[in-house]
């Protein structure tokens, strides 16, 4: 998509990415005195480039105190024995019921598709908005071990054990899911009918993501996905971008500000912190964050 831009758009979108900092990149430096963190930008499902990424970090893996991971595997299979503890993250609260917060009509075209996907109006009535949202448009919002393995964050977190180097997770397994659940039902909502209704090709906006994510650019392609989502619709476009801000401050920033001040905590003056790339830009992105904290960051030669 950012190829067939028109020269209108693509002046639109340098303006754009120049007012996100840290926009360019998928792997910084952060220093404070004697610390080094290596910031690496992730994307979690697999794509043979990765290959050639990993000839550049695993010479860093071996040099570093201990690895940080969004989620390690070990904790992702501990989590796979109680699955049941993950079910209030996909369930609305006891009392509410999708079919009754939308129309009849709605609700009819809804339950159709999804028992085209094998799931039944009975258990579709109790799902949370964002979770049958993930079936309808086919991404992989979930967390790291319930999707796609073999991204950029396993190859790392292998590396470094069959080094010996320390890998730990900075949050829960559970912590994914439950910023997904996090995000006002309201607009859980709003999303799901927009999915419903809109022919948006979503692998289109996937391609063009994971190709901004291998050129270093993945904002740009946030910015212009935030542009072709849902553009077939009557939708207020000020509307979509609330939306997507709603998404973020849930998935990403809140996250964000509970990593920072977890890494602040470590008593390692070197580590290697490897999270999906989503979280590195922007006001409250990992960079800018640990700006603000006192780290100079400088990006990581090519």
């Amino acid at each position: 998509m950012r190829d067939h831009l028109t020269t209108e758009a693509r002046t639109r979108l340098d303006a754009e990415m120049a007012k996100v900092p840290f926009s360019l990149g998928n792997h910084w430096i952060a220093t404070k005195g004697n610390r080094r963190l290596h910031i690496i930008g992730t994307q979690h499902s697999g794509d043979a480039r990765m290959l050639s990424m990993m000839g550049d970090i695993r010479p860093l893996i071996r040099q570093v105190d201990a690895v940080f991971l969004e989620v390690t595997e070990p904790q992702m299979l501990a989590a796979d024995s109680n699955q049941e503890a993950f079910g209030q993250y996909f369930l609305l609260p006891p009392g509410q019921r999708l079919d009754r917060m939308m129309s009849a009509s709605d609700w009819t075209q809804l339950s159709a598709r999804l028992a085209m996907l094998g799931i039944a109006p009975g258990a579709a009535a109790q799902m949370q908005p964002w979770y049958l949202s993930d079936f309808l448009t086919g991404t992989d919002c979930r967390k790291r071990g319930f999707g796609t393995r073999r991204g950029l964050d396993d190859r790392i977190e292998r590396v470094a054990r069959r080094n010996g180097i320390a890998t730990l997770g900075l949050e829960q397994p559970e912590a994914g899911l439950a910023a997904l659940a996090a995000m006002p039902i309201a607009d859980q909502l709003q999303m799901l009918l927009l999915d419903l209704q809109s022919e948006t090709r979503h692998e289109d906006l996937y391609v063009t993501l994971s190709e901004s994510f291998f050129d270093g650019r993945l904002s740009e392609g946030r910015i212009v996905m935030s542009w072709m989502i849902y553009r077939d619709l009557p939708v207020p476009r000020r509307q979509v971008q609330r939306l997507l801000r709603s998404f973020d401050r849930s998935v990403l920033d809140r996250r964000n500000r509970a990593w920072v001040n977890l890494l602040e905590t470590r008593p390692e003056q070197s580590l290697l912190v490897a999270v999906g790339a989503a979280h590195l830009a922007g006001d409250a992105g990992l960079l800018n964050l640990l700006a603000a904290r006192g780290y100079r960051l400088t990006p990581a030669a090519d």
